[in-house]
């Protein structure tokens, strides 16, 4: 049976990992004075786990291609929201979907490429394709710090 708790070596692991992603499993193994093997065979389990994702991520301010925003949604969800969410969590373009408290039943975050006009795209045309949305708010996020996020698709074409 998996782990359902993190225990302290699973935490330093993942933020040695956080520190730096491409840290060799020797170093980490001899900061935390425990074998290579033993840290090799942590990070597999808690990839295998889905408690632990490695991935290159970007700074969206420094690349001014690249356009981020929080998208508030009110849906008509007919107690499926869940089944919404998960939808919404796989569109390109999303970087998390998560169901909140307050005004809005839903909030993204987006990171798209081609500026306002993939934005608009996105919010009027893939969205509403998912649920019924009865309103949405959208906030673009002019500048920020300490934000990583995964590379949007179409970066590489840009």
């Amino acid at each position: 049976m998996a782990k359902k708790i993190l225990d302290a070596l699973d935490n330093k692991i993942i933020r040695l990992l956080a520190e730096d992603g491409r840290m060799p499993v020797g170093e980490m193994a001899s900061r935390l004075r425990v074998t290579a093997p033993t840290v090799r065979s942590r990070i597999k389990a808690l990839e295998e786990a889905g408690k632990l994702k490695i991935s290159g991520l970007i700074d969206p301010y420094q690349n001014q291609e690249v356009t981020t925003a929080l998208i508030g949604l009110n849906i008509q969800s007919h107690g499926k929201l869940d089944q919404i969410l998960e939808k919404l969590a796989h569109l390109d373009n999303v970087v998390w979907a998560a169901v909140v408290t307050g005004r809005y039943d839903v909030f993204l975050e987006v990171v798209v490429t081609g500026g306002t006009a993939e934005l608009y795209r996105l919010t009027t045309d893939v969205i509403p394709k998912v649920g019924t949305v009865v309103r949405s708010e959208t906030f673009v996020i002019m500048k920020s710090r300490r934000k990583w996020v995964p590379p949007p698709k179409g970066l590489a074409e840009v």
